[in-house]
């Protein structure tokens, strides 16, 4: 498994457009792969730093990215391989989550059924992390969110703001194999939406 991280230039405008069209922004970065399914992107762009969006990008293959342009790209940190094998029930991990907590609509009739609608409330969101915790091999001390917003670009559509939040907090691992598993495969839905890279650190 590879991690990179590329600085953008947030006043560019193909960076601007791709915040906030993240679909577009994973077509980019599937030009640095030979194969993108095979390399399974995860990706997460942060705007911690004004002027600048700090993006993470995992895969199961080494990319090759362009090098810095000084416009769109300000600098490219060489791709860098990482180990899971140092994880260990009861560990306790700072992470970071960019997701989109959600649900199906499934009630017969409705003309909405099928699609996925966003959860709001605050109860809700934490239940939903709970849940994906416990599948996962972790368990959650301490979280807090903030929102984040999106617009769905794939089929040409690009209407009104989507929902979706950045959990940061504190974890304990349960199960080291199923958080492996989870961090090589992302967590929730719309992975090419920027969504699912589980950022794991000491505290």
């Amino acid at each position: 498994m590879y991690l990179s991280r590329l600085i953008l230039n947030a006043n560019n405008p193909q960076t601007k457009s791709e915040v906030m069209h993240p679909y577009e922004l994973h077509r980019t970065l599937c030009k640095a792969f030979e194969d993108p399914e095979a390399a399974r992107i995860l990706f997460r762009g942060d705007t911690d730093r004004p002027g600048e969006v700090n993006l993470i990008v995992q895969s199961l293959t080494k990319p090759r990215w362009p090098e810095a342009d000084g416009k769109y790209i300000l600098s490219v940190d060489e791709p860098k391989a990482v180990e899971l094998g140092g994880l260990r029930a009861d560990m306790p991990l700072r992470f970071r989550l960019r997701c989109r907590p959600s649900k199906r609509i499934g009630e017969p009739g409705n003309e909405e059924e099928g699609k996925r609608k966003s959860l709001k409330e605050k109860d809700e969101i934490f239940a939903w992390l709970d849940r994906k915790a416990a599948e996962h091999g972790f368990e959650v001390k301490d979280a807090g969110f903030d929102r984040v917003y999106w617009h769905e670009s794939r089929g040409g559509k690009q209407d009104k703001p989507l929902g979706g939040v950045r959990f940061d907090g504190v974890l304990v691992v349960t199960d080291p194999d199923k958080l492996r598993e989870a961090m090589r495969n992302g967590i929730g839905p719309q992975k090419a939406y920027g969504f699912g890279l589980l950022s794991l650190a000491p505290i």
